[in-house]
């Protein structure tokens, strides 16, 4: 048995949020390879669909489910079709956020409160979710 043999997640079920683009992709598709289950959440549901794609290329399942992590209604939804769909959920990539283009330092408030809130409630409330 190989070193990367004891990493494999044979028939375990992953969430991964922001899966639409950039790292929340690589995460989903990484998940497949090693033989995880993955379900997808993220706003842009087309690209979803595009990473949805990538994990069933991998020989795994994939549901695509339109989440925006700011509010807990759409968390819930996520965590209730993974497990309705796939069973049950071992893994949580919490990868979705807000972020500006610009330094913090030259953000207007409101914007900072959003950033802030959308990366702090994407944070919180997860294990209960999921019902560990």
């Amino acid at each position: 048995m190989g070193v990367l043999d004891r990493f494999r997640l044979d028939d375990k079920v992953a969430i991964v949020t922001g899966a639409s683009s950039g790292l929340g992709v690589a995460f989903a598709k990484a998940l497949a390879e090693a033989g995880a289950d993955v379900a997808l959440g993220a706003r842009r549901v087309e690209k979803l669909e595009e990473t949805k794609t990538l994990v069933e290329q991998a020989g795994r399942k994939a549901i695509a489910v339109a989440t925006d992590v700011s509010k807990p209604e759409d968390c819930q939804a996520l965590v209730d079709a993974a497990m309705e769909q796939l069973g049950r959920v071992d893994i949580l990539v919490n990868n979705a956020g807000v972020g500006t283009a610009y330094p913090a330092t030259r953000e207007e408030p409101d914007e900072f409160r959003k950033v802030s809130t959308s990366t702090s409630t994407a944070a919180t409330g997860w294990p209960r979710r999921a019902g560990a």
